[in-house]
């Protein structure tokens, strides 16, 4: 029996970007993070966003990290008020389901912002797009993908 391939992993392999691939218990919320058997401290969750006129955001925090969104909408210019959920359609539309949310996407509607603090892990665990499997990475290669549409921003911080 096989599955397809979880979208993380078809990016990973078209970079030519090592990676490690965790099958385990569907975990869709944080509540359930106990089930992958990962280290929480060194997970990145994503949250994902639309923007008007069809972008969307994907933002990479620390597993056990609150996202301000004041701080998010600043990485990205944006009024806060423009940050709305994504949709599990459009969730779809980018190859992901819900519980599942990746950070690694190369759709061009996408702009990822990862928290700085994740750099300075060795390796990470995040979403594949599938909520039964978690990707490890490397950090520095999460970070180099797709570098045009990838911002650095601190998003769990106090930056009033």
């Amino acid at each position: 029996m096989s599955s397809p391939t979880p979208l993380a992993a078809a990016v990973l392999v078209a970079a030519g970007v090592p990676h490690r691939l965790h099958h385990h218990p569907p975990a869709r919320t944080e509540a359930e993070l106990h089930l992958t058997g990962l280290d929480v401290d060194t997970s990145a969750k994503t949250l994902a966003f639309s923007l008007p006129e069809g972008r969307f955001v994907l933002a990479a925090i620390p597993g056990r990290g609150r996202l301000r969104y004041g701080n998010l909408a600043r990485a990205l210019g944006v009024p806060r008020s423009a940050l709305r959920p994504m949709q599990p359609e459009e969730l779809r539309e980018l190859g992901m389901e819900p519980g599942g949310v990746t950070p690694i996407c190369v759709d061009p509607r996408v702009t990822r912002v990862l928290d700085r603090s994740l750099l300075a892990h060795d390796v990470l665990y995040c979403g594949s797009g599938s909520p039964e499997i978690s990707v490890e990475v490397s950090a520095a290669d999460l970070a180099s993908l797709s570098p045009a549409t990838t911002v650095l921003g601190d998003l769990c911080g106090d930056s009033e």
